[in-house]
């Protein structure tokens, strides 16, 4: 097993861990926000619009994030990062201080379009990593995403409403009219910080561009707008040639300048149509990535993972804090129980999921986990009659926004289920990553995986809100028609998981 590269993980972990926090941090407020915005007079249809806020961000998301991935396999992966973790922060900063729901729609469209990261560091990650120890790196790329949820769901439920909470510190008109400014605010001052990690920090990681000057944001953008174009070769599961053999000759140290560019371009040159003539790509299309079968059957599995996962987040939080469906939490208790199960999914990412995959293998893990989709379904409904039962209503017919013991300790036993279940988007990770038929590919790989990813993330949030809101305001099966709906699909997601296969043939 071939040492992780502590170093650039450690620097690329450091970069993510300000997105998720950016991402999170409004799910705990999201419901309260949109009813305090007046958008709607019935209670049933907050969440068809909540669910509509969540998954704009995704659904811009889905048109951007290949050209993101792609642009990064062109001009590097740092300048993307540096680009993607600025429209962020500028856009989450902004969310804060939207006072309709039409603002708040195009500042979450805003973060969408910028949030190409989430492919370029998974492509950065399989720059520096190999077989041996992918799933290492990616299970802190997913602790990393587990940390920034903890930290972005304890603000935005913790710091919602300053003015009410502490208002001997905030007595600017600023904070009573801008409720859910604070919590934007500290989550876009960490991107800010990431950014200046990242630019301190990080190598570029994609070969023929490390320590040159197109590795910087500036750099990037140069080279971009003259139309220069990387040097496209990267070590491949095919060939032994690399860029820092081609590219650097320690023969070349008595060449001039000019000599040594154009030698280099000469050598390019050659060498690009020697790796043709062997049958060895050096760029992939679109097109020519999705004839690959691998291609396809990961991003299929990923698509109903991610419609079942992106549901799971939009809807529990809708049933959390529905006060006549759900369980009528607050924005404070939401936040605290997503972030307190945190700490139970650091465990699950460290302590289980790298033996997980060594035991069972990678295909086997991935669905074995998968299949615990099925009971998360199966029991969300119950927490009501459990309420119902161990708790007693106001005289408005209404619960109190403070659970009791026994609810809240059953909202947290049911999370932590949850957590082991999701897990799997790790392992999915790798399986898309091996997908790749050589590394100059996998920019374009995970771009395709993002996109496919991110539409899954539109449809399910928006199709299961508004079926929640059918079903509820209908009482269509009882009010359970979302619940049946979100069984069969998980259903469907565990059969499309036995599709994935650990063998790493290259089939069209």
């Amino acid at each position: 097993m071939a040492p992780l590269p502590t170093t650039q993980v450690g620097v690329l972990m450091g970069v993510r861990l300000a997105e998720p926090i950016a991402y999170v941090v409004i799910f705990p407020f999201i419901n309260e926000m949109v009813e305090h915005m007046g958008v709607t007079h019935d209670p049933n249809r907050v969440g068809f619009y909540s669910g509509l806020v969540e998954s704009a961000f995704a659904f811009v998301q889905f048109f951007t994030v290949y050209h993101w991935a792609k642009l990064s396999d062109n001009i590097g992966r740092k300048p993307v990062i540096l680009c993607g973790l600025l429209g962020v922060a500028v856009s989450i900063a902004g969310f804060g201080l939207a006072t309709s729901f039409w603002a708040a729609l195009f500042l979450r469209c805003l973060a969408g379009a910028w949030s190409g990261n989430v492919a370029v560091i998974k492509a950065s990650l399989g720059d520096i990593t190999d077989d041996s120890n992918a799933t290492d790196a990616f299970a802190l790329y997913g602790l990393t995403w587990t940390i920034g949820g903890i930290l972005g769901n304890a603000l935005g439920g913790g710091l919602a409403h300053p003015a009410e909470l502490w208002p001997g510190i905030f007595q600017a008109p600023v904070w009573a009219k801008h409720p859910y400014f604070l919590p934007c605010l500290v989550a876009a001052s960490t991107t800010v910080v990431g950014i200046i990690f990242a630019a301190a920090m990080y190598t570029e990681s994609l070969d023929g561009l490390a320590g040159t000057s197109e590795a910087t944001l500036v750099g990037g953008l140069t080279a971009l707008v003259k139309g220069k174009r990387r040097h496209t070769r990267s070590m491949s599961a095919y060939s032994d040639i690399s860029d820092a053999e081609t590219l650097v000759d320690p023969r070349d140290g008595d060449m001039g300048g000019v000599g040594l560019a154009m030698k280099r371009l000469h050598d390019e040159y050659e060498e690009e149509e020697e790796l043709v003539e062997m049958g060895i790509r050096t760029e992939w299309t679109l097109k020519e990535l999705l004839r690959i079968r691998q291609v396809r059957v990961a991003n299929g599995a990923l698509f109903l993972n991610s419609f079942v996962a992106g549901s799971w987040s939009a809807v529990s939080l809708l049933f959390f804090y529905d006060r006549h469906n759900g369980l009528g939490m607050s924005a404070s208790a939401i936040g605290a129980a997503l972030a307190i199960n945190g700490v139970w999914t650091i465990v699950c990412q460290l302590a289980f999921l790298t033996r997980l995959r060594r035991a069972l293998g990678l295909a086997r893990a991935y669905q074995v986990l998968t299949a615990g989709w099925l009971p998360v379904w199966a029991l969300l409904p119950l927490l009501r009659p459990l309420l119902e039962a161990v708790e007693v209503p106001g005289p408005d017919g209404l619960y109190p926004k403070q659970r009791g013991w026994i609810v809240s300790i059953a909202v947290n036993v049911f999370l932590s289920l949850v957590t082991v279940v999701t897990i799997n988007t790790s392992l999915l990770m790798v399986i898309v990553n091996d997908s790749a038929p050589d590394r100059t590919a996998l920019g374009g790989v995970n771009g395709i995986s993002t996109a496919v990813g991110s539409m899954a993330r539109v449809v399910g949030p928006s199709l299961v809100s508004a079926l929640f809101a059918i079903s509820m305001s209908s009482n269509v099966l009882g009010g359970r028609l979302w619940w049946v709906f979100m069984v069969v699909v998980s259903a469907l997601n565990l059969a499309a998981a036995f599709r994935v296969s650990d063998k790493r043939v290259l089939q069209v």
